[in-house]
């Protein structure tokens, strides 16, 4: 069956539509296109809709990917067409593209992501600070957060395996802090728990809440694997 890999983004009011939503979104959306949607087989059929990986509630994702199968295959500027104009406000289109029957599924590829986040400072600080900060976190032999398993015990797991870099730059009174981080089946390091470990590290002076966003999901071989930005 045709199988089309579509790159969207995912920002303003939509940043708050949980996973299990988005999924239902993009169906809503191609059953009002009119597109062949291809189904599981069995008891309970529903739509072959796949995501790379799943986005936190609350971060804005600016190059997210998903797969669609349909029964007919069509050309993919009309699946693009078609599709835009019936997705919510907040979710884009950027790009449509079929790939082959026998490509990977994007759970399995995934490898990797890379985040911004943006937050207000309650005092001036200087680049040097805020690249000491970023220089030693990531000289830490070990970083330890505690996470729930699925029987509810806490447990501590060591996340610096999977922050491949960071780094932070100021802007006025807002700090910019880029990351690249572990993401997919094989494991999975989130944005928010990096972030409380490197600011409890660095005791920064944050005001507020951050900014999340994911800017970007890569394979383990390349970036850009997915499709064209």
């Amino acid at each position: 069956m045709p199988r089309y890999r579509i790159l969207y983004t995912k920002v303003g009011p939509a940043r708050y539509i949980s996973h299990l939503d988005l999924l239902r979104t993009f169906e809503r959306a191609a059953r009002r296109a009119g597109l062949p949607l291809a189904f599981t087989r069995g008891f309970n059929p529903h739509p072959k809709i796949a995501f790379a990986a799943p986005l936190g509630v609350g971060i804005a994702g600016e190059a997210e990917y998903t797969d669609l199968e349909l029964d007919v295959a069509m050309p993919e500027t009309e699946v693009f067409r078609t599709l835009s104009g019936k997705l919510p406000r907040g979710i884009g289109l950027i790009n449509v593209k079929m790939v082959p029957d026998k490509a990977p599924s994007l759970m399995a590829a995934v490898e990797r992501a890379t985040y911004r986040a943006e937050a207000k400072l309650a005092r001036q600080l200087s680049a040097e600070e805020i690249n000491n900060a970023i220089n030693v976190f990531m000289e830490m032999p070990e970083i330890t957060v505690e996470r729930k398993n699925k029987s509810g015990k806490i447990k501590k797991h060591d996340i610096r395996p999977g922050i491949f870099s960071m780094s932070a730059r100021l802007n006025n009174s807002t700090i910019i802090i880029e990351a690249d981080l572990k993401t997919g089946s094989s494991g999975n390091v989130r944005l928010e728990e990096a972030l409380v470990a490197f600011v409890k590290n660095s005791r920064l002076p944050i005001r507020g809440e951050f900014i999340l966003y994911r800017t970007g999901i890569y394979s383990a071989e390349e970036k850009g694997k997915f499709g064209d930005k």
